[in-house]
This record gives structure tokens, C-alpha cells and sequence, in this order.
């Protein structure tokens, strides 16, 4: 069994790691684009949006839901890479072992 100051240094080691990696992922960007890149949607690691790009092509006022949609479609794509880049980052830190409410 380990003394709790190992552990203390251990769990101490580990935030301090995950504060990096935050930091890391705050300059890391991933897109997310629909209707064939009439919309791109940049993220950071963070799940922050950046960035929104929008062509003139996709903007029809007479079909703004269509517009909308294709918003949601890139923001939701953007997210989700952002999500696989940040659980990467952390899969490296803790060896692929989930570690819940942790971040």
C-alpha cells in the first residue's frame, strides 16, 4: 500500500498535468463544416467556439432554417472533434484509464 504522501505527490503530479494539457488544448483547433463547406465551424480543445465561417452561398433569406440547420450541423461536428482531440489528450495522461469528474 503506498503512504499518503506519495499519493498526495501522486494526485499532486497528475492535476498539475491536466492543468498543462488545458492550456495545450486551448491552442489546439478542430473544424466542423456542412453543406459541402458552406460552413465551417472552428473549436479549440476546449469545446470553445472560435470561429464562424459562413459563405454567401448559404445565405438564402427566404430559407434561413435551411441556414440554421447547416450552423448546427458544422457547430455539433466541431464539437464533437473537440471532445475526441480533449479525451485523447487525457487518455495520455492517465494511460486510457477513465477517471470520472476528474475533467
Amino acid at each position: 500500500m503506498m503512504d499518503p504522501g506519495m499519493i498526495q505527490r501522486l494526485q499532486k503530479d497528475l492535476h498539475s498535468r491536466i492543468d498543462r494539457m488545458k492550456e495545450e488544448l486551448q491552442t489546439k483547433t478542430v473544424e466542423g463544416t456542412s453543406g459541402g463547406g458552406a460552413v465551417v465551424v472552428v473549436a479549440n480543445g476546449n469545446s470553445e467556439i472560435q470561429e464562424v465561417r459562413i459563405s454567401p452561398e448559404a445565405v438564402d433569406p427566404d430559407d434561413v432554417e435551411m441556414l440554421q440547420d447547416l450552423v448546427m450541423a458544422a457547430t455539433n461536428q466541431a464539437l464533437e472533434r473537440a471532445r475526441d482531440l480533449n479525451e485523447s489528450s487525457m487518455s495520455e495522461i492517465t494511460g486510457g484509464l477513465k477517471l470520472p469528474g476528474l475533467f
